[in-house]
C-alpha cells in the first residue's frame, strides 16, 4: 500500500513519537510511507523514510489555503491508497484540503485522546462532529477515548475500532544502554510528557512537596517542555524546591532517565493511552497514575501498577510510599506481571499488522 502519515509537527509528543515509529514499522514491512508535518518543529522523530515538512504558520492555522493546497499536490502525485491523519489539527488541515480540491483519497482518523474534554462550545462540537463524518474510518487509542468520541458526537456508518499503541522493543534495549549526560539523584520520581494543563506537572508539585516531609531523600525530575514550564519553574521558586526538583527538557532518548527512576508518576487530568506507561512497565518501573482515558485498560491496581480514582491525591501519595517502602519480592512480582502484558499485547509490529488491516477494510 501507498499511505501518507500526517503528522501535526516534529514534536516529542506521544502521538507524534507513535506515528513516526508506525511509519517506520509499515515501511519496513514493504509499504511505501510518506510522512508529512503540517507545522515546523525541531524535533527528530524515529523515521527513516521520506518526510515532507510543509513548515506552515501556526498563525494560519484556521485559514491556510495555500498548505491545503500543497497537500492536495502531495495527494495527486503519491496517489495513496490511506491518509492517515494523527491528532490534533491533522483532521482539520486533511479534511479541509479534500473538500476543497476535490481530492477522494480516503482519510483514517487516528483519535489519540479524549476529544469530548476539548470542546469548548457549541458550534466547535458541531464544526469537529462535521470533520469526523468526512473521514472514512477512526482508530481510537483506548476503549474509553472510543466511548467518548462516540458519546460525544454523532457517526453516520463510519467504520470505527480501537488499536492502542505499539512500543518498539528492540530500540528501548538498544536506547536504555546509552550514556547519561545529566546527573540525576539516587532516588527520584520521573514525570515524562508536557508541561501542559492536561498534564497537571503543577499538581504534582504539589503532591511531592507533601511528600518531602515523610520522605526527605526522594527527589522528583520532569523531563518536557511546554506552556506551563514558567510557572511551574515560578512555584518551585516559591516552594524552595530547586534541591529537589529538576525540570529537563524534552529528550529524544527518555530511556536512561526512565530506568533509573523509582517510580513513573503520571498525574494527568485527560488522557488518551500515553506510551510512556507502557514503556514504564517494559522497562519494570513501577507505575502511579490517575485513571483517566485509557490508562485503567492497561495499568491495574496492585496488579500491573498503581490506578488511582481521577483527583484522589491522597491515594496517589500513598501509592508513591507504597512503592518506595516495598519489599523487593511484592514490587518484583507487580512489575514483572507489567512486563508480561507489555510483551503480550503491545508490540509495534503487532500493532503495525492491525492497522494494516484496518487499511484494508477502509480502502
Amino acid at each position: 500500500m501507498k499511505i501518507i502519515q500526517l503528522i501535526q509537527k516534529p514534536q516529542r509528543r506521544g502521538a507524534e513519537i507513535f506515528a513516526a515509529q508506525l511509519s517506520e514499522e509499515l515501511r519496513k514491512q514493504g509499504h511505501q510511507v510518506l510522512l508529512v508535518s503540517i507545522f515546523s518543529g525541531e524535533a527528530e522523530l524515529p523515521f527513516n523514510g521520506e518526510w515532507i515538512k510543509l513548515n506552515r504558520p501556526v498563525s494560519n492555522r484556521l485559514f491556510d489555503f495555500l498548505g491545503w493546497r500543497k497537500l492536495s499536490h502531495l495527494v495527486d502525485s503519491f496517489k495513496p491508497d490511506i491518509i492517515q491523519a494523527n491528532a490534533a489539527d491533522t483532521l482539520k488541515f486533511s479534511v479541509i484540503s479534500k473538500r476543497l480540491f476535490g481530492w477522494r483519497n480516503p482519510i483514517i482518523y487516528r483519535n489519540a485522546n479524549q476529544m469530548g474534554d476539548f470542546i469548548r462550545n457549541r458550534l466547535h462540537l458541531k464544526f469537529n462532529n462535521w470533520l469526523l463524518n468526512q473521514v472514512s474510518g477512526i482508530v481510537s487509542v483506548s476503549e474509553a477515548s472510543k466511548l467518548d468520541l462516540h458519546s460525544t458526537f454523532e457517526l453516520n456508518r463510519i467504520q470505527s475500532e480501537v488499536i492502542p499503541i505499539g512500543i518498539d522493543m528492540t530500540e528501548i534495549d538498544h536506547a536504555i544502554k546509552e550514556d547519561l549526560k545529566i546527573n540525576l539523584p539516587e532516588k527520584f520520581l520521573i514525570q515524562i510528557g508536557g508541561l501542559v494543563p492536561e498534564k497537571d506537572p503543577i499538581g504534582m508539585l504539589d503532591m511531592f512537596a507533601n511528600l518531602i516531609q515523610e520522605l526527605p531523600d526522594l527527589h522528583l525530575v520532569y523531563i518536557g517542555t511546554g506552556k506551563l514550564k514558567s510557572q511551574l519553574n515560578d512555584e518551585i521558586d516559591r516552594i524552595e524546591l530547586w534541591e529537589r526538583v529538576q525540570v529537563i527538557a524534552a529528550q529524544e532518548n527518555i530511556f536512561p532517565f526512565l530506568s533509573k527512576a523509582k517510580a513513573l508518576v503520571l498525574p494527568s487530568k485527560i488522557e488518551g493511552l500515553p506510551g510512556v506507561i507502557l514503556e514504564a512497565m517494559y522497562c519494570k518501573i513501577p507505575v502511579v497514575a490517575f485513571g483517566v482515558g485509557g490508562i485503567s485498560e492497561v495499568l491495574k491496581e496492585e496488579e500491573t501498577g498503581w490506578c488511582k480514582l481521577p483527583d484522589d491525591n491522597y491515594g496517589f501519595k500513598r501509592a508513591i510510599k507504597e512503592i518506595l517502602k516495598s519489599e523487593n519480592e511484592l514490587l518484583n512480582k507487580i512489575t514483572d506481571k507489567a512486563f508480561n502484558v507489555v510483551m503480550a499485547r503491545y508490540s509495534i509490529g503487532d500493532i503495525t499488522n492491525r492497522f494494516e488491516d484496518f487499511y484494508q477494510l477502509v480502502k
